[in-house]
């Protein structure tokens, strides 16, 4: 259950020495981009018994053209950005007295009655602070407020629109301190200079804000359900009391959503669902702000190897990285067992400030696609990664995948793989082919995108579970991709294009070879180019035998490099292409039948016509080849096993090179 597994990681948040400041950052919305006008203009009101005072005040500078928060003293304003619904109306409940205020709400000042009526007092009524006053009291509050800023309401109004911060200093509560001096203590924020009481200074109670901002939450998931003395959920346990885990805090979990309702339930029946106990809900506000924080969109270069058209090379040149919808990753830490908070909470920083990287770490670009990292852990963990599309913020988003139980050292494992294959088996490869050497070849670089390439976007989210779960592969998929692009570039005499097609290929194979032999340790084997390599070498050598072409694969390498090595002696005689000009007939798609009655069997005759000089080692090859294809025309091999052969036809052909060179 992904609640579970966000409280799971919220425990070890809770329990730790995170400091007051921080955790206010983390619960409420001071940090947040949608937030940071609002600071421009804080309308503070200080009541002390019948004293009323105004404070008209900026929180922060303007910026290259751009206002800026104070970060050190924009944590004593614990507002809340409200998730859907109207903002003008009050929504949800508010720890203190600190409530955004919209332009409507700036003009509306100028209207003392119907602004205390209209906007503060809703808003008191669902203030933890104020709780325990009644109606009239908190009506007497909303009005005396107002009042006092209606005399100053043409000093602060302007032309332009106006974002706002209403914020009610009542000596009276317990959440406020009003100190000789700015406290050096943590756990007092400072808000500004009294001027009721001249050199006193306002501060808030961050432990006491904390808990009211705890309580509100709290108190907001109880409105679409709660009960008292029941079973909650997450502990298994009776508790004092529980309530709905669905809420707009974290719109993942919205009540918006349809799906999971049950019809029979009503407006407020939700506990009939997903019941949560107060100390686990904490843990789940903790849990969500760490995943926000830790959330970051998959790579764009990535994303476009994962998602774009896979048989299509025109297709994929043309699709651009604004082309495809934003996925996003959120990657979770969780521990098998219970154990020790202090270490568990250390990890946790490690990837919030993604400090201290090493090569030891699991480095979830190459991975999952995302720019962060995991520290070394060892298999009493298991990492999971959540994708998902849209917009967040407004609760129109689409989990698109969750991989769960990734073991940390097959991860690692799997990591070292992809390193390997880019730092020393891809040169190899890319020299062969007679490639650039110089270029990024971004569909190895990564595992999405190794996959994606490989079987397809349509495969994406399935294999690459299957790999970091160490389930079996084929490579079946591969081969008939790697042909169809093959068969395209060749049409359209796309030589170069057709090379780096082959260095892919060629590339996945050495992947999926040590995929084979490290993570699944099977015996199964595929030709990497080491085979290749030592077929080469016997092919100049003429020490080809029947034995070695049993297969489809073997043959049609074995041929490609034959009519490579014919075609350079027919093109020095006629000027001319022998498998374009009389094995391809005027662009038709080659296959294993057109190669071996157009190409194979035509040499010797062609030989014999213009007087080619061939190499030694030609006809003894020529000879076995012609016995491979009789062979595998009676048992079907060329019809059953077409992709492979194809594909390493053209690898045979684009890697052959004359001996001397």
């Amino acid at each position: 259950m992904l609640a579970e597994s966000i409280i799971r990681i919220g425990r070890p948040i809770v329990q730790s020495d995170l400091p007051n400041q921080q955790r206010i950052r983390w619960l409420t919305d001071v940090d947040s981009e949608n937030c940071k006008n609002f600071f421009q203009h804080v309308f503070l009101i200080e009541l002390d018994g019948d004293n009323t005072a105004f404070h008209f005040i900026q929180i922060g500078d303007i910026e290259d053209k751009s206002f800026v928060p104070n970060k050190i003293n924009n944590i004593a304003f614990p507002i809340l950005y409200p998730n859907g619904g109207n903002p003008l109306h009050a929504q949800g409940i508010y720890p203190v007295p600190c409530y955004l205020m919209y332009e409507a709400h700036i003009h509306a000042m100028e209207h003392p009655e119907s602004f205390a009526v209209d906007v503060i007092f809703p808003r008191l009524k669902n203030t933890v602070s104020f709780r325990q006053r009644s109606e009239e009291q908190l009506l007497d509050v909303a009005r005396r407020s107002a009042a006092s800023i209606a005399p100053h309401f043409e000093q602060f109004i302007k032309q332009e629109k106006q974002l706002g911060i209403l914020y009610i200093y009542d000596h009276s509560l317990s959440v406020y301190r009003s100190l000789d001096k700015r406290s050096e203590d943590d756990r007092y924020l400072w808000i500004a200079e009294s001027r009721l009481s001249l050199g006193k200074q306002l501060h808030i109670d961050g432990d006491q804000a904390l808990a009211g901002i705890i309580e509100a939450k709290f108190t907001e998931a109880k409105s679409l359900g709660s009960a008292n003395n029941a079973i909650s959920t997450f502990t298994n346990q009776e508790e004092e009391e529980v309530a709905s885990i669905y809420n707009k805090f974290w719109l993942w979990m919205s009540p918006t959503w349809e799906m999971p309702r049950s019809i029979y339930w009503g407006k407020d029946e939700w506990i009939r669902g997903i019941k949560v106990d107060r100390v686990s809900y904490e843990a789940f506000l903790y849990g969500t702000q760490f995943l926000k924080q830790i959330t970051v969109p998959v790579t764009s270069a990535i994303l476009k190897e994962m998602f774009a058209p896979v048989t299509s090379m025109e297709a994929k040149r043309h699709m651009k990285h604004s082309s495809f919808e934003p996925i996003f990753g959120v990657p979770f830490v969780l521990p098998l067992l219970e154990g020790d908070v202090e270490q568990l909470y250390y990890k946790y920083k490690r990837i919030l400030n993604q400090s201290d990287k090493s090569d030891d770490d699991i480095h979830l670009e190459l991975l999952a696609g995302i720019h962060k990292f995991i520290p070394q852990m060892s298999d009493e963990h298991r990492l999971m990664i959540v994708y998902y599309s849209g917009d967040l913020s407004r609760g129109n988003m689409h989990i698109r995948k969750v991989i769960e139980d990734v073991v940390p050292s097959v991860a690692a494992l799997l990591q070292k793989i992809i390193k390997d294959l880019n730092r020393q088996e891809l040169l190899p490869i890319v020299k062969a082919l007679r490639c650039n050497t110089d270029k990024e070849y971004h569909r190895l670089r990564s595992l999405p995108s190794l996959l994606a390439n490989a079987y397809g976007p349509g495969y994406v989210w399935s294999s690459l579970q299957t790999v970091l779960h160490r389930e079996p592969i084929t490579v079946h998929r591969l081969y008939k991709n790697t042909c169809i692009k093959l068969l395209e570039l060749a049409l359209k005499e796309d030589e170069w294009g057709m090379r780096e097609e082959l260095v892919f290929h060629h590339g996945f194979l050495a992947f999926y070879a040590r995929y084979q032999e490290e993570v699944l340790q099977s015996n199964e084997r595929v030709n990497t180019l080491a085979d290749w390599e030592r077929f080469i070498d016997h092919y100049h050598a003429g020490e080809i035998s029947l034995s070695q072409l049993q297969l489809a694969e073997e043959l049609g390498f074995v041929t490609g490099l034959l009519l490579k090595q014919f075609s350079h002696s027919y093109h020095r005689k006629t000027g001319k292409d022998f498998v374009k000009q009389r094995v391809m007939k005027f662009g038709s798609k080659l296959t294993p039948d057109m190669i071996w009655k157009y190409g194979v069997l035509r040499c010797e005759e062609l030989a014999e016509q213009r007087d080619m000089g061939l190499g030694k080692n030609f006809r003894p090859v020529l000879a076995q080849v012609l016995l491979g294809f009789l062979e595998a025309e009676q048992t079907h091999t060329l019809h059953s096993d077409k992709d492979k052969f194809m594909t390493a036809f053209w690898s045979g052909y684009l890697m052959y090179k004359k001996e001397e060179e």
